[in-house]
C-alpha cells in the first residue's frame, strides 16, 4: 500500500543570536564629559548611583594624578573646543544653578557666523561626576575658558576679568574645605589660572600687569605658607617672567636668592626655572653656571611638544657658549624643526669662528629685529670683544712675528695704538701667549706649550665627573616608589621568617621523637 501523506515540512532555522560585535557602537561622549569620567577613574571614584559605603576622601598622590590627567589626550582634545561647546559643557557636567556655570556663561564672546558647532550630547551620561572632583573640574573649565577667551577670541581684557572671577571662586571652593592648607588636587589648577592670568595682564595693558605683579608676591606668600608645591613653583617663575620682561635683572637676582624652589615640583616648572636662571645668571656675566643651567632646561625639557621653548633655549645656550670663547657644534643648527630659526645665529657663529668684526657688525645689524625679539641683543653686543680675541687667536696661531698695524687692518681696528691696548688686554687675560715690542710695534708669538703638560685636561676631567654626577643625583631624586612598597617588603620578610622558623620548630621536634624512641629502646 502506498503511503499518500505528504512528508512533514521542516521547521525553519532560529534566527542567529547577534553578538556583541554585531551591535552597533555607542556614540561617543563629548570632550568635556569624557574628560570629566576619566579623572574619576584616575582617582578610583565610583559613579554616584553605585552601591556600597560612600567615599568621603580622595586617595593619596590626588595632586600629581590631577597633574597626569591634565598632560593627557582627553583633556588636551578639549582645548580645540569652541565657547559655545564649553558653556554646554558646564552645564551638563556641573550641577544645576551652579556659580561656575554663570561664571562661564557671563563671559561668553558675541556670537558671529563662524562658530564651530556643539557637539553631540545624547550619549552623555545623566549623572554627574563625583562631587569630590567637581571643585577640580570646575577649575579646570574655568582655565579652559579663559584660554578660549586669550587665544581664540584674543580678548586680554575679558581674559583678565574671567580670570579674576575664576582665582575668587576657586579660592571660595578651595576655604570650604576642612584643611587649613590648599586641597592637593586644586594646587595644579590653581597654578594653571594663575598663569593665564598673568599672561592675559601680559596682553592686556601696563596697569594689569602692575596689578597682577602685586597678586602674586601675595599669593606666593600663601602658597609657601600652605605648601602648595604646584602653585609655589608656578608663582615663582612667573614673577622671574616678569621681572625679565621689564628688565629689572637685580630684582630678579635677589628674587632667585631669596625663593626657593620646590623640589618635588613638576618637570615643566622646573625646566621654564633652570631657563630663567640661566638667563639671569648669563646677563649677570655668570656665563659658567648659566651654561651649566641652560644646558640642563634643554635636557630635561620635552621632546615631543614645547618646539618654541626649546628653540628659545637653544638660541640663548649658543650665545652663552660664544661668550665663554667656545664655538657650538655645527649639528646644533640643523636640529629637526629648529634649522630657520637658528640660521641668523648660524651667520653669528661663523662670524665669530673667524674673527672677522666687520661681518659681525654686517649681520647684527642684518637681524637686528630678530635678536630684539628674542631678548638676546644685550648678550650679542658682548660679542665684539669675543671676535676680536678670536681674530687675536688665529694671527697668533697663524704668524710668529706680526706688526701692530697689520693686526688692526686685518681686525678692522681704528689703529696700531687700539691695536696695543687689545692685544695687552688679552695677553692679560691668557687669550694668547706672546711678548709685545713697543719700539718696533711688533707682537712675538711664544712657543706653543703642551697642553697635557698644563691643568687644563683635569679641570676638563673634573668638569665631566661633576657633570655624571649631577645627572645621577637628579635621577634618584626623581624616583618614584608605589605607596605600599614598604608594607609589602615588611610582610614577604616577616613571612619569610614564619617560614624559616617553621622549619627550625619541625627540625627540632623530628630529632626530639628521634632522641625518645633511642631511649626506649
Amino acid at each position: 500500500m502506498v503511503n499518500t501523506k505528504s512528508p512533514a515540512k521542516a521547521s525553519p532555522p532560529p534566527p542567529p543570536t547577534p553578538s556583541k560585535d554585531d551591535a552597533p557602537p555607542k556614540p561617543p561622549l563629548p570632550s568635556i564629559d569624557a574628560a570629566a569620567f576619566r579623572l574619576c577613574s584616575l582617582l578610583g571614584l565610583p559613579s554616584v548611583d553605585s552601591k556600597g559605603p560612600p567615599i568621603k576622601a580622595l586617595p593619596s598622590g590626588a595632586g600629581r594624578t590631577v597633574r597626569r590627567w591634565l598632560s593627557s589626550s582627553a583633556v588636551n582634545k578639549c582645548r580645540k573646543l569652541s565657547y559655545g561647546n564649553l558653556v554646554d559643557g558646564a552645564r551638563r557636567v556641573l550641577p544645576d544653578n551652579s556659580e561656575i556655570t554663570a561664571v562661564i556663561e557671563s563671559s561668553k564672546p558675541m556670537e558671529t557666523g563662524s562658530e564651530a558647532p556643539l557637539e553631540d550630547s545624547s550619549s552623555c551620561s545623566a549623572l554627574p561626576p563625583h562631587p569630590l572632583v567637581l571643585p577640580a573640574i570646575s577649575s579646570w573649565l574655568l582655565s579652559l575658558a579663559i584660554n578660549s577667551l586669550l587665544f581664540d577670541s584674543s580678548d586680554a581684557s575679558a581674559a583678565f576679568a574671567l580670570s579674576g572671577s575664576a582665582l575668587a571662586a576657586v579660592g571660595k571652593a578651595a576655604s570650604q574645605s576642612n584643611s587649613t592648607f590648599t586641597p592637593p588636587i586644586l594646587s595644579p589648577l590653581i597654578a594653571r589660572l594663575y598663569r593665564f592670568r598673568s599672561l592675559a595682564a601680559s596682553a592686556a595693558s601696563p596697569q594689569a600687569q602692575s596689578t597682577v605683579r602685586n597678586e602674586l608676591v601675595h599669593a606666593h606668600r600663601l602658597a609657601c605658607l600652605s605648601r602648595a608645591v604646584d602653585v609655589q613653583a608656578t608663582l615663582l617663575n612667573l614673577m622671574l617672567r616678569d621681572l625679565l620682561e621689564g628688565n629689572l635683572i637685580d630684582q630678579a637676582k635677589k628674587l632667585s636668592q631669596n625663593a626657593t624652589f620646590p623640589e618635588n615640583a613638576s618637570n615643566n616648572q622646573l625646566v621654564r626655572y633652570l631657563y630663567y636662571m640661566g638667563k639671569i645668571q648669563a646677563l649677570q656675566l655668570e656665563y659658567t653656571d648659566s651654561f651649566s643651567k641652560l644646558s640642563q632646561s634643554l635636557r630635561k625639557a620635552p621632546e615631543n611638544t614645547g618646539l618654541a621653548f626649546r628653540v628659545a633655549v637653544q638660541k640663548l645656550l649658543i650665545i652663552v657658549q660664544l661668550l665663554m670663547g667656545e664655538i657650538p657644534s655645527r649639528d646644533i643648527f640643523f636640529t629637526e624643526g629648529m634649522r630657520a630659526l637658528l640660521l641668523p645665529y648660524m651667520e653669528l657663529t661663523a662670524a665669530v669662528r673667524q674673527g672677522d668684526l666687520t661681518t659681525f657688525n654686517k649681520i647684527a645689524s642684518k637681524h637686528q629685529p630678530t635678536f630684539v625679539a628674542d631678548g638676546t641683543d644685550t648678550l650679542i653686543n658682548r660679542l665684539a670683544h669675543n671676535v676680536v680675541k678670536a681674530g687675536l687667536r688665529r694671527l697668533n696661531i697663524s704668524y710668529s712675528r706680526i706688526y701692530l698695524k697689520d693686526i688692526a687692518e686685518r681686525l678692522s681696528l681704528g689703529s696700531a695704538k687700539s691695536a696695543e691696548y687689545i692685544v695687552a688686554k688679552a695677553i692679560r687675560d691668557g687669550v694668547i701667549d706672546g711678548v709685545i715690542n713697543h719700539k718696533e710695534g711688533y707682537l712675538q708669538s711664544n712657543e706653543l706649550v703642551d697642553v697635557y703638560s698644563t691643568t687644563e685636561p683635569a679641570e676638563a676631567l673634573h668638569r665631566r665627573i661633576t657633570f655624571c654626577l649631577n645627572t645621577h643625583a637628579d635621577a634618584v631624586k626623581g624616583l618614584r616608589y608605589p605607596d605600599d612598597a614598604y608594607a609589602k617588603a615588611n610582610q614577604k620578610k616577616k613571612k619569610g621568617d614564619e617560614e624559616e622558623k617553621t622549619e627550625e620548630e619541625i627540625a627540632a621536634e623530628i630529632e626530639a621523637e628521634l632522641e625518645e624512641e633511642e631511649d626506649e629502646f
